[in-house]
C-alpha cells in the first residue's frame, strides 16, 4: 500500500493518479469519495456539505469508517494508493488496525512538500467543470475555451473550498494535524519530496522511490 501525504494543493491528486497508471494499481481518493457522499440528500450528506464548504476537516470516525469498509470490500491483491488518508494519528492507527486484520504490512509513505504561497496560488486558480468533472487551472492548465469547459462547453466554477480564506484555514488545520502524523510515519517507510517542481520531474522522483523500495522488499 502507498500513502500520499501533503497539504491541499500539493499535487497529491495529480501524482497519485499518475503513479496509479504507471504501476497499474487503483488509487482511492478519500476527498472524491467524501464529496460524492456530500452530494447525496441524506443527513450525512448534508453534514458533509457543510463541513467541506467551511474548509474544516471531516470527523475522524466518519472518514475511518468509510475507508475501512472500502478496503475490506475491495482491496486488490496487487496493492492500492490512498490519496488524502490518513490525515491524523488517529486515522493512521485505524488504518494500521485494518491492514493488520487483512494480513498486510505497513505502507510506503510519500510526502509532497510545497511552499504555502504556491499552494494558495494553485488552489485559487483552480476551476471545475460541473458537468464532466474536469479540473482546469487558470495559470497552469487553462481551458482553451476560457471560462468554459473545452470538453462540453459548460461554464467553469470555483469550488467553495477554493477561496483564499477557506484555503488558509485548511492549511492551518492541516499543519496542526500533520506534524504528529509525520512524526508517526517518520520511523517507518517514509519519504519527503519537494513537490514544487514541474509535474513530470516530481512524478519521476516518486516512481524511482517506489522502484527502490520494491527492490529492497524483493531482496
Amino acid at each position: 500500500m502507498i500513502l500520499f501525504l501533503g497539504a491541499p494543493g500539493s499535487g497529491k491528486g495529480t501524482q497519485s493518479s499518475r503513479l496509479s497508471a504507471q504501476l497499474g494499481i487503483p488509487c482511492l481518493s478519500t476527498g472524491d469519495m467524501l464529496r460524492g457522499e456530500a452530494k447525496r440528500n441524506t443527513a450525512r450528506g448534508r453534514k458533509l456539505r457543510g463541513i467541506l464548504a467551511s474548509g474544516s476537516l471531516v470527523d475522524d470516525s466518519l472518514v475511518c469508517a468509510a475507508v475501512d469498509a472500502r478496503l475490506r470490500r475491495e482491496l486488490p491483491g496487487n496493492g492500492i494508493i490512498l490519496d488524502g488518508f490518513p490525515r491524523t494519528v488517529a486515522q493512521a492507527n485505524s488504518l494500521d488496525s485494518t491492514l493488520s486484520d487483512l494480513g498486510m504490512g505497513g505502507p510506503l509513505v510519500l510526502h509532497l512538500d510545497v511552499p504555502r504561497e504556491r499552494i494558495v496560488s494553485r488552489l485559487t486558480s483552480r476551476r471545475l467543470c460541473p458537468t464532466c468533472g474536469t479540473i482546469f487551472n487558470l495559470k497552469s492548465r487553462p481551458s482553451w475555451l476560457g471560462s468554459y469547459c473545452e470538453n462540453d462547453g459548460a461554464l467553469l466554477m470555483q469550488r467553495e473550498d477554493d477561496t483564499e480564506a477557506v484555503i488558509l484555514r485548511r492549511l492551518k488545520e492541516f499543519d496542526r494535524a500533520c506534524a504528529p502524523l509525520i512524526k508517526y510515519y517518520s520511523r517507518a517507510n517514509y519519504y519527503r519530496l519537494d513537490g514544487d517542481g514541474d509535474s513530470e520531474s516530481v512524478s519521476a522522483a516518486l516512481l524511482a522511490i517506489v522502484g527502490r523500495t520494491a527492490g529492497r522488499a524483493a531482496a
